[in-house]
C-alpha cells in the first residue's frame, strides 16, 4: 500500500520527504511541474512553497529548476514570453527560488491507451520530476491536484485542444426520452430540454460530461472520451518512465482553478500538505482530506465529479487509490 504524508508546518518538509527514496535525485537534474498563477489569481502555489522545494534538492546536490507549459486560450500566459514576464512578476524568479524558469511550448509525442499525446520538451527528456501542485476545485473535472497538474501542465497547447474538443458530448435523438436530466446537471447551462427538444449550446459547453454521466437512456455520449479519462491518459504520458515525487498544497482552496482570474471564493479551510511517490493515491488522499472537512464540497459546488479522474488514473495503471496515511 502507498504511503501518504501529511503535515501542517511546512518545516517539517525535510522529515516527510524522507520517508521516501529521496536520494535517488541526488545530483541529478530535477524538473519540478507547478502551476505558477495566471495574472489576477491570488491563489497558485506561493514562491516560499517552490523555494523551500528547491532548497531540499540542493542539500543533496541535486539541480532543479521550475517547469511550466504555455496554454490554449489566449492571456497572459499564452506565449513562452508572456509566461515568463507573469512567473516574474508572482515572483519566480532566479532571485526569488534559487534556480531557472523553463517554459515550454513544444512536444514529443507519446502514445497511451491508443492516443497520442504531446509531451511537453523538456519534461519528456527528464528522468526526474518533483510535482507541485496546488489543490482546488476544477470547473469541468471537479478538482485539480497532481493529476491534473501534468495531465493539462504537462502537453503543449494543441494537445490540450485536442483533449478538450474530444469530450464534447454527442446526442442521439433517436434514444432521448427528453427527460431534463442532462440540463439540470450541466454546470454551463449550455442545454436546455422541453417535452420534445433539445437545445445545445456548444460555446457554452465545456465538455465536463456530467450531461453523459446522468443520461438514463444513452442519448449522450463523448466524442471520443470523457475528459477525466483523457487527462487521466494524458498524465500518464507525461510521467511514463520517471522518477517522480509529488506534494499536494491543500491550502486557499478555491472554487475555481488556478488558471482563472476569478477562482474564488474559497470554499475549504486550509489543511495542510501531503506528500507521496503516487499521483493517483496522493489525489485520493487530498480528495478525502477534503471532504472530511468540507463533504462532498467540489461536487456540490462545481458539479462534477472528482473522483472519476482518479478512478480512470488508477483503471489506467497510473496509480493506486489505495494508501497508508502518516501523520507528522
Amino acid at each position: 500500500m502507498t504511503n501518504v504524508v501529511f503535515f501542517t508546518n511546512l518545516r517539517e518538509l525535510q522529515k516527510a520527504l524522507a520517508f521516501f527514496p529521496f536520494q535517488k535525485f541526488a545530483g541529478e537534474k530535477v524538473l519540478v511541474k507547478l502551476h505558477m498563477g495566471e495574472k489576477g489569481n491570488p491563489y497558485f502555489v506561493k514562491p516560499k512553497l517552490a523555494k523551500s522545494v528547491v532548497d531540499e534538492f540542493k542539500k543533496i546536490n541535486a539541480h532543479p529548476f521550475l517547469f511550466d507549459t504555455t496554454v490554449a486560450y489566449h492571456g497572459s500566459r499564452y506565449t513562452k514570453s508572456q509566461y515568463l514576464s507573469i512567473a516574474k512578476l508572482h515572483g519566480f524568479n532566479v532571485q526569488n527560488i534559487g534556480c531557472d524558469v523553463i517554459i515550454d511550448d513544444t512536444g514529443i509525442s507519446t502514445t497511451i491507451e491508443g492516443r497520442i499525446f504531446e509531451v511537453a520538451t523538456h519534461l519528456k527528456n527528464s528522468t526526474h520530476v518533483f510535482a507541485l501542485s496546488h489543490v482546488k476545485g476544477h470547473i469541468q473535472i471537479g478538482m485539480g491536484g497532481a493529476i491534473k497538474n501534468f495531465g493539462m501542465g504537462g502537453v503543449t497547447k494543441e494537445t490540450k485542444i485536442k483533449i478538450h474538443g474530444s469530450s464534447y458530448p454527442i446526442y442521439k435523438k433517436n434514444s432521448c426520452t427528453y427527460c431534463g436530466l442532462c440540463a439540470k446537471a450541466c454546470p454551463f447551462h449550455a442545454i436546455k430540454v422541453n417535452e420534445s427538444t433539445w437545445e445545445y449550446n456548444q460555446e457554452r459547453c465545456f465538455g465536463c460530461d456530467a450531461c453523459v454521466d446522468v443520461c438514463q437512456s444513452k442519448a449522450l455520449h463523448p466524442k471520443d472520451a470523457d475528459l477525466s479519462f483523457l487527462l487521466a491518459c494524458s498524465a500518464k504520458a507525461s510521467l511514463h518512465n520517471k522518477t517522480v515525487l509529488y506534494l499536494n498544497e491543500m491550502k486557499r482552496i478555491s472554487k475555481g482553478c488556478d488558471c482563472d482570474p476569478n477562482a474564488g471564493p474559497l470554499i475549504c479551510p486550509d489543511i495542510g500538505y501531503l506528500v507521496s511517490d503516487d499521483p493517483v493515491a496522493i489525489d485520493k488522499a487530498s480528495l478525502d482530506r477534503i471532504n472530511d472537512i468540507k463533504e462532498n464540497v467540489f461536487f456540490k459546488i462545481n458539479k462534477v465529479n472528482p473522483l472519476k479522474q482518479i478512478q480512470y488514473a488508477e483503471k489506467i495503471g497510473l496509480g493506486s487509490s489505495s494508501y497508508e496515511l502518516i501523520e507528522i
